[in-house]
């Protein structure tokens, strides 16, 4: 088992997948891991109050292969009692750490006072980080954004995410009020990472391993998301642009791995959004776009990549 110091004591800079729902599950991690076996990967984030209440449905949403580690369960809610019981369900599922979700913007997570909305109750937030570490040997990090509208309380949260017994802080680098549309602000991840002990990650508006390293400044590492869509050699080390023969076999075992740990009805369906991010810009892509969106199991999966394969050399 891990140790509180395991984010003190990784090797530096930590880079790994950001967590994102839709997109972070078991077959994403493990073909990010299958490109760079060095990073870390984040499970989408899920609710404490299910694993309280019916913790085997989203067990196996969170449910992890071997090859994943190291990796941290996210988890997200405002209630005392079902984060403790969330806590107990993740030590003993055999996660690497423990994540807490204070930064997703979704109208409905905010509706229900989760997410980035517990930075405006930050005496709750507190709570919630004291919570999980006082009930756990495990590594706990959070994950949030710069604040509600600006980071005129950023300091002061990492400082108090700090002083309840956060390990780790990774922070996406834009607003609630500006989520996604507008340049990450990573000046003010530089500013706190000068007011807290505690190892301090980036996110937000990475396009590559390269941009990740040149925004790194005193910072721990970063996390990189959107840019790994259709793309998990965003991850690798050699620069150099593949062709469609080359990114072929790791397309086909992340549509394996998918159909693997979901099935092959949903681990078909699944994996469609995935294939045309992963043929997007190819020669024949666009043709075969409706076959791409309607692949039924995977020797459809197999077939139609061939085809395009055959257009793109």
């Amino acid at each position: 088992m891990t140790t509180k110091d395991y984010w003190k004591n990784i090797k530096k800079p930590i880079i790994g997948l950001a967590p994102m729902d839709g997109y972070s599950d078991s077959a994403f991690r493990r073909t990010c891991k299958f490109v760079n076996p060095d990073i870390i990967t984040v499970t989408e984030f899920t609710s404490a109050d299910g694993l309280h209440y019916s913790s085997e449905k989203l067990k196996r949403k969170l449910s992890f292969h071997e090859n994943e580690q190291p990796v941290f369960a996210q988890i997200f809610g405002k209630d005392i009692e079902t984060f403790i019981s969330a806590t107990k369900v993740c030590e003993d599922m055999g996660f690497t750490g423990i994540d807490i979700n204070m930064g997703c913007p979704s109208k409905k997570v905010v509706k229900s006072e989760h997410g980035i909305a517990l930075r405006k109750s930050p005496d709750l937030a507190y709570k919630l980080i004291e919570t999980v570490a006082n009930n756990t040997k495990l590594p706990v990090s959070v994950k949030t954004r710069l604040g509600w509208s600006d980071a005129s309380d950023l300091i002061a949260f990492g400082k108090g995410a700090e002083n309840a017994g956060a390990n780790m802080l990774c922070i996406h680098a834009r607003t609630y009020k500006e989520p996604y549309n507008v340049p990450a602000q990573w000046e003010h991840l530089y500013e706190l990472k000068k007011h807290i002990s505690i190892p301090l990650l980036g996110n937000g508006g990475i396009v590559s391993l390269q941009d990740g390293l040149d925004k790194l400044n005193n910072l721990d590492g970063f996390l990189i998301g959107q840019a790994s869509f259709g793309n998990p050699w965003v991850f690798s080390l050699d620069d150099k642009p593949l062709s469609f023969i080359d990114r072929l076999p790791v397309i086909l075992k992340h549509a394996e791995w998918l159909i693997e740990s979901k099935g092959e009805q949903i681990g078909t369906r699944e994996i469609r959004k995935h294939l045309l991010s992963y043929v997007k810009g190819f020669r024949g892509a666009k043709e075969y776009r409706s076959k791409i969106t309607h692949v039924g199991c995977y020797e459809d999966i197999v077939s139609t990549l061939d085809l395009i394969k055959k257009e793109a050399s």
